[in-house]
């Protein structure tokens, strides 16, 4: 089953129109997750999932991290943020 991340960015990308749109992820940081983050922090700006589906980041659409601290996370994932 999706997790709301996936559901949201699936239902964003389908809606025809190109106003922005914004995901506010706010919250500590997994290192897991946010490793799994780094295809839709770079230039593929796309979220693959387990079951191999790809939901695109379209460049009308953003992602803002508000965390605490970047203590759980690698030199790759600060260096796409």
């Amino acid at each position: 089953k999706d997790g709301l991340l996936s559901n949201v960015m699936r239902h964003l990308s389908s809606i025809p129109d190109e106003k922005p749109k914004w995901i506010i992820l706010d919250g500590d940081l997994d290192a897991n997750w946010i490793e799994s983050m780094n295809s839709v922090m770079d230039d593929n700006r796309m979220l693959t999932l387990a079951s191999n589906e790809r939901i695109p980041l379209l460049p009308h659409m953003r992602m803002i991290f508000e965390i605490r601290d970047l203590k759980h996370a690698t030199p790759a994932t600060v260096s796409r943020a």
